[in-house]
């Protein structure tokens, strides 16, 4: 953006304070962006958030709300787990408030609403405000301080939203559509994603971009002429979707484990999010597969930069995203094996790759293809061609052209919310360049 131009984040999940996908990408998201911009704001939730050269982090270190998400977070189950549910519901009631809501959700809303109020009292006109979502309450700050007085903002939409099982929108939708009016434009990591939820919720498909989700580059990637030392490494990370993790997965797992092949793979699973059913399910159609859990971020980047080959699997529910476990594979250069749906998201892209996609739907292919990826990875010549094909996708999803594609944004936001304001005669020129994945 034009120098002294300003970009405040409004987010619930960022890592450290969220492990999730979500977090990480956010994360990462704001620290490239903080190479290249002179003034950047993040509001947050979690003190611990470091505070980066030329950048503004404002703070919301409020004890009863950290221990209120900590109590959210526990099975219900545990004594405390069980406290908290009992504190939201008497709070709800006494306040007559949504029950689609929690305690913990309103208090971060209000206290974060105060928070940016005070910034945009002070921020100058230059200022653009960015929310970034799932949750779909991390907007409502934005859209609370909106309602008082005008500010340009960005929303980022990296999930479609669930359903509800009525003929009615859910909480969440109900949230987005009252972007509809008041957003200057939405962002997604795929084009298929955008175009989904623009028809849906009648937002303004050319005021819809994508930006794929951010991944640092990392110094050491997957060289073709590695020597692999035992057997080969087969790597999972993130969250257990049941959703994904199916019987006929597991059916093609134990199909493989029949084959000789087998005996030159090792399956390693890093677990940030999981339950007992999940465990049950690695142990039952991988019964020698190795599982980390609550591993913090360089100890899981150590192991996935040793990796022959990384797993990313896709449910029937995502295959219209970019998931941030592929992003992070590819921004290690890893060859990387997708259990996916044709014709996916995913699945275009690791073919773009020069990776080989697996198929849920399709009997004995997602065992075939494990067989292909053992043979493969043990051919120089096999390597040597992905290490060529990588490069282009690589290339696009690259540190320098995140930045640039948030920044031409941000400041297309801004020129168009000053001439929607009438403080500009010129109505400015919609960017057309960010369309991929």
């Amino acid at each position: 953006m034009k120098k002294n131009h300003t970009i405040i984040v409004c987010s619930h999940d960022v890592y450290p304070h969220s492990k999730s996908s979500e977090g990480i990408v956010n994360r990462n998201w704001f620290d490239i962006l903080s190479e290249k911009c002179t003034n950047l704001g993040l509001l947050s939730s979690e003190k611990s958030i470091k505070i980066i050269k030329r950048t503004l982090l404002i703070n919301v270190d409020n004890k009863v709300l950290k221990t209120l998400f900590y109590w959210s977070k526990l099975p219900k189950n545990t004594f405390f787990g069980f406290l908290y549910r009992i504190i939201n519901r008497i709070s709800l009631k006494l306040f007559t408030l949504s029950n689609e809501s929690s305690l913990y959700q309103i208090l971060w809303v209000k206290i974060q609403t105060e928070k940016l109020l005070k910034i945009s009292n002070s921020a100058l006109e230059n200022t653009v405000f960015w929310s970034r979502i799932l949750p779909a309450f991390s907007i409502l700050p934005i859209i609370n301080v909106w309602n008082q007085k005008r500010i340009p903002f960005i929303v980022n939409i990296n999930d479609p939203f669930q359903n509800n099982l009525k003929n009615d929108y859910s909480y969440d939708e109900k949230i987005l559509i009252e972007t509809v009016e008041k957003a200057q434009c939405w962002t997604f990591p795929s084009k298929r994603l955008a175009t989904l939820m623009a028809n849906k919720y009648n937002l303004d498909v050319n005021r819809c971009f994508v930006i794929p989700h951010a991944m640092r580059e990392q110094d050491k990637i997957y060289d073709s002429k590695k020597v692999v030392k035992g057997k080969l490494k087969f790597v999972y990370t993130g969250t257990f979707y049941k959703s994904a993790f199916t019987d006929s997965f597991g059916t093609e797992l134990i199909k493989f484990s029949l084959f000789k092949e087998i005996n030159n793979v090792e399956f390693i699973f890093i677990l940030s999010q999981y339950d007992d059913f999940s465990l049950q399910w690695i142990k039952k159609n991988i019964p020698k597969a190795i599982i980390h859990t609550k591993l913090d971020r360089d100890k899981v980047l150590k192991i996935t930069a040793d990796a022959d080959c990384m797993l990313v699997i896709d449910s029937i529910m995502h295959k219209d995203l970019l998931k941030g476990k592929l992003i992070e594979a590819i921004s290690q250069g890893l060859p990387i094996l997708a259990v996916t749906y044709p014709n996916s998201v995913m699945d275009n892209v690791v073919k773009e790759y020069g990776g080989i996609s697996s198929y849920q739907n399709i009997e004995n292919d997602i065992s075939d293809k494990l067989r292909n990826v053992v043979t493969n990875l043990e051919s120089e010549i096999w390597r040597s061609d992905f290490c060529k094909k990588r490069r282009i996708v690589m290339e696009k999803i690259s540190e320098e052209n995140i930045a640039k594609a948030t920044i031409e944004i941000a400041q297309y936001a801004l020129e168009r919310f000053l001439w929607m304001e009438r403080k500009s005669k010129n109505e400015p020129i919609i960017p057309v360049n960010y369309n991929w994945p």
